[in-house]
């Protein structure tokens, strides 16, 4: 495995382990990370989530979470040794959400076929 894969990859354990356990926000709604994008330099992080809830609750839990950079970036500094910690870029991930909008459109055809077909 190449070095800024595994760089990748660790920096992706830590940002999850601090968002679920050292955040102490609680309008931070349920956050998975989806994936992660370092750019080839290291110095930025594109990181993309999947926060459960309302669309208003997911952009409050957004936002909080831009706001919580620095926080953020300290707690790895701490973990991991990098000559500079990447710039974090927080970014929604709806491939769930269109997801779930395919699968009950499906739903409802197959079950608009059977009714038919009866």
């Amino acid at each position: 495995m190449d070095r800024l894969k595994k760089l990748t990859i660790d920096i992706k354990r830590e940002i999850s382990f601090i968002i679920n356990t050292e955040l102490k926000d609680p309008r931070i709604g349920f956050v998975t990370i989806t994936g992660t994008k370092l750019s080839a330099d290291c110095k930025y992080l594109d990181i993309y989530l999947s926060i459960m809830g309302k669309e208003e609750d997911r952009r409050n839990s957004l936002e909080i979470l831009r706001g919580c950079v620095g926080f953020i970036k300290k707690k790895i500094s701490g973990r991991i040794r990098l000559k500079n910690i990447p710039d974090l870029k927080f970014i929604y991930d709806d491939s769930i959400d269109r997801g779930m909008r395919i699968s009950k459109i499906l739903e409802t055809i197959n079950k608009e076929g059977k009714d038919s077909g009866s």
